[in-house]
């Protein structure tokens, strides 16, 4: 998804916002760690696994019409990179925690504050957070107070519940450690694997919007593709650790996955 016009609603950052410049760098970058799986942020050093995942002949077909190259990843590298750096947070690379192989990539980042991402703000409260803006400017002027998450697994780990993993992984790191209000996911319609992943750990389906992408039967990219969008809020994460208290993951402070218990302890009030 992509887009360039603001909307007109002023987006100037708010008290209410989470931002990164209230932990430490190292607070978010460190490596962390689910059952089967070693979560490492996004940078110029991981080029070449992230190359490794998009060049699967199963996966780069539902991001473009070609293969990316080595150097296009290593620009995304890059972009990452300075992303985890200015915003707190972007894509992680996901490692076989025993054999070191890479599995795939995923996790959360911020979205531009722009026409395109907009669609989404019907589907979120009608709350002034919801339109604020994060104060880095830079790499772009993106939300503060919601996120998107997402995965991409190399086809001979598909089937295995390992985006659900990644998935559980960055919901916890969303709203546990980041404070976040809110988080999204989107995919064309026709993704019916990619949806069920975002069921499967807890999103609601929330509604189309309309952006570049694949369209189902239709060569090449459109730029009126139907995405689904699933939300997942902080009140019905929160309600879901109160009645399911061992059935969400949250991040310790070594980046460490343990059961939440007791309430999150980084997390900003609403």
């Amino acid at each position: 998804m992509s887009g360039s016009t603001s909307p007109s609603t002023d987006p100037r950052s708010t008290p209410s916002q989470f931002a990164a410049s209230q932990f430490t760098a190292s607070r978010f970058t460190a490596s962390r760690f689910t059952a089967r799986l070693r979560l490492e942020p996004l940078g110029p050093a991981r080029a070449r696994d992230l190359w490794l995942v998009h060049d699967d002949d199963e996966v780069w077909p539902w991001y473009g019409d070609e293969k990316p190259t080595l150097e296009q990843a290593e620009r995304q590298a890059r972009s990452m990179d300075e992303s985890w750096r200015l915003h707190g947070v972007h894509k992680w690379i996901a490692y076989d925690r025993v054999s070191g192989e890479v599995v795939g990539r995923g996790g959360l980042s911020r979205t531009p504050v722009d026409d395109d991402w907009g669609q989404i703000y019907e589907f979120l409260p009608a709350e002034p957070w919801v339109r604020a803006a994060h104060e880095a400017r830079r790499p772009f002027i993106a939300h503060a107070n919601w996120l998107e998450i997402g995965w991409a697994l190399r086809r001979e780990y598909w089937g295995r519940g390992y985006a659900s993993e990644i998935g559980h992984a960055g919901l916890a790191f969303a709203f546990d450690v980041l404070g976040a209000r809110a988080v999204v996911s989107c995919t064309v319609r026709h993704n019916a694997r990619s949806r069920a992943v975002m069921e499967r750990i807890g999103m609601r389906y929330a509604g189309e919007i309309r952006s570049r992408g694949m369209v189902e039967g239709v060569e090449g990219e459109r730029d009126d593709a139907p995405y689904a969008v699933c939300v997942l809020l902080r009140r019905d994460w929160e309600r879901r650790k109160r009645h399911h208290p061992l059935r969400v993951r949250g991040f310790g402070i070594f980046g460490e996955m343990h059961e939440v218990i007791a309430a999150k302890p980084y997390a900003l009030s609403d």
